[in-house]
């Protein structure tokens, strides 16, 4: 298991205190993450002073922010500003200030910065053009990261191309964070990947974690990319406004789609609401269920890639 696995094996335990709302267990297992794994600095000082935020431990949270500050961290408007966890600071006077200090380092960071696509063949003897799975980060995430879990599918004579937004986060994280823009940058990516290598656009199939699962959504349904349909593992949050009118639109192909849900994910009555709306508007969509699976890939991801491809290729 790689690190960066076994960091986020590890930290389970600190979300399933948090979603029971023991805070204080819950800082306390974040607390020995970060001594354990000072690669995730960046995650664990986050959580930190989320979670002393939820505390109401106001001035600790204000003091754990200024000196990750202090010591060159920062974080993207849309973290400091869209987590619900850090409410009880919005519009502090302090925490204000610390704001502006992360902000203007993350602009600067941003400049630049240019989408990413790693790429990997299909397997040897595989007819051409081959069939392109697409696979979007999650919030926070790399292409690189998440690429040994989806490149399961050359073997099975599918092109992978794992993507990375061109959206920092924070150092080295990336987002997709204004939706617009990302998907004006994937389907650029795409056009770019057709023009480079020989892709049948009649098997093109969008995968995603989290952030960029609720993204391949978007795409697929609103005909954003030509494709075939989304693996979505685990989903961020889509306004069901939204997506009843994308599921309601017309399309010039039909679409199908395949979500992964774990049982102890916080949103999990939202996935089946997906899968029942999609469902609603004849659109065939599969739902496999993980009940001891929280916000995080299945264990042996590549029989749920396996099954989805098939499902999605039907």
């Amino acid at each position: 298991m790689s690190e960066e696995r076994d960091f986020f094996h590890r930290s389970d335990e600190m979300m399933a205190c948090y979603r029971r709302g023991d805070y204080a267990a819950a800082l306390a297992v974040t607390e020995r993450l970060a001594a354990e794994f000072p690669d995730q600095v960046q995650r664990t000082t986050f959580w930190r002073v989320c979670l002393l935020a939820r505390l109401e431990r106001i001035a600790a949270a204000l003091q754990a922010l200024r000196e990750a500050l202090q010591a060159g961290l920062w974080w993207s408007e849309a973290t400091m500003r869209r987590d619900p966890d850090l409410e009880p600071l919005q519009g502090l006077p302090e925490f204000e200030r610390l704001v502006g200090l992360s902000l203007a380092r993350a602009a600067a960071a941003q400049a630049g910065v240019q989408p990413l696509a790693l790429v990997r063949p299909p397997a040897a003897g595989t007819p051409e053009p081959s069939p392109l799975l697409i696979a979007l980060h999650g919030q926070g995430g790399t292409a690189g990261a998440d690429l040994d879990r989806w490149q399961a599918a050359c073997p099975l004579g599918w092109r992978v191309a794992a993507l990375q937004s061109s959206q920092l986060a924070w150092p080295g994280a990336y987002a997709w964070d204004d939706k617009d823009k990302a998907c004006q940058e994937v389907a650029g990516q795409f056009e770019r990947l057709c023009a480079q290598f020989p892709v049948d656009r009649g098997r093109v199939v969008v995968g995603g974690f989290s952030q960029g699962a609720a993204l391949a959504i978007r795409l697929v349904l609103t005909g954003s990319l030509p494709a075939r349909g989304f693996l979505s593992v685990v989903p961020g949050a889509i306004e069901l406004q939204l997506l009843n009118g994308w599921a309601s639109a017309k399309r010039a192909a039909a679409v199908r789609g395949y979500l992964v849900a774990g049982g102890l994910d916080t949103r999990y009555e939202f996935f089946k609401q997906v899968r029942t709306t999609l469902t609603e508007h004849d659109i065939p969509c599969e739902m496999e269920d993980h009940p001891d699976l929280a916000h995080a890939f299945p264990e042996h991801f590549e029989k749920s890639l396996t099954r989805a491809l098939s499902f999605l290729s039907a």
